[in-house]
């Protein structure tokens, strides 16, 4: 049975250079890399994006980390870079919580959650988030390679307001999405293959991808590449990218 459904966080893993991938992940994994060869380059990509974003917030003072759709843990793990903050992984996966949980055993300030990102006030809600979380001092919400995932009907946007509605001013959002500016045949074909395993993805623009953001305010140089992000960048347009990044901050 393991071998018939491919799972996209394995998949990931595998994109990463893990080993946790069955038949199924890598055949469709391989077929995906065929058709756009970038994407384990993307897959790196949003790793050191996340530890440039991770980083930027510690030195800031954020010491509370909520990540959603955290997928498989791999190399430098949020709580590895954030070490001495509190964190909470979210997925939706019970593979993905499993190896999480046997990941930060004996670690009291991580926890991880079984639940969907795509209803955040139930995530938000959830006992764990709340014993771990203290929603009176900022906190970041780290949305990586997951909005993709979720399809226009669920509106994106308008989980990301339940967040904003939620979190104190300081807070933060990072998101990371994948986009067919660049090469809108590639992410068609990569979308059909996900589609005929059973697998929604929506890649979206640059200005899609800005808008899930809703009112959180952009930090840095606003939505671009993932490579070049950084909380020192100067605004600009970096032109089109098949992966876009930004983190953005609730102000009031």
């Amino acid at each position: 049975m393991r071998d018939e459904q491919p799972n996209v966080a394995r998949m990931w893993d595998y994109h990463l250079g893990g080993d946790r991938a069955c038949s199924a992940d890598r055949r469709l994994a391989d077929a995906v890399t065929a058709a756009c060869p970038e994407v384990p380059l993307a897959a790196r990509a949003n790793r050191a994006f996340l530890g440039r974003v991770v980083h930027h917030l510690v030195t800031l003072g954020v010491r509370q980390f909520l990540d959603l759709g955290a997928g498989l843990p791999t190399h430098r793990n949020t709580h590895e870079m954030a070490c001495g903050s509190r964190v909470v992984y979210v997925d939706i996966d019970p593979l993905a919580v499993l190896h999480n949980r046997v990941g930060v055993i004996g670690n009291p300030d991580v926890t991880v959650v079984q639940a969907d990102l795509r209803d955040p006030e139930l995530v938000l809600r959830h006992r764990d988030v709340r014993h771990y979380i203290d929603f009176r001092r900022p906190v970041a919400v780290l949305a990586l390679a997951v909005y993709h995932l979720v399809p226009d009907v669920e509106e994106p946007a308008a989980g990301v307001a339940a967040i904003y509605d939620q979190v104190p001013p300081g807070s933060y959002l990072a998101i990371s999405h994948a986009s067919a500016d660049q090469a809108p045949d590639r992410a068609a074909r990569v979308a059909g293959l996900y589609a005929a395993a059973g697998i929604l993805v929506r890649p979206r623009s640059r200005a899609e991808i800005t808008a899930i953001f809703d009112r959180f305010r952009p930090v840095g140089p606003g939505v671009v590449a993932v490579g070049a992000w950084h909380p020192a960048a100067p605004p600009g347009d970096p032109g089109p990218a098949g992966w876009y990044g930004g983190l953005g901050r609730k102000t009031g």
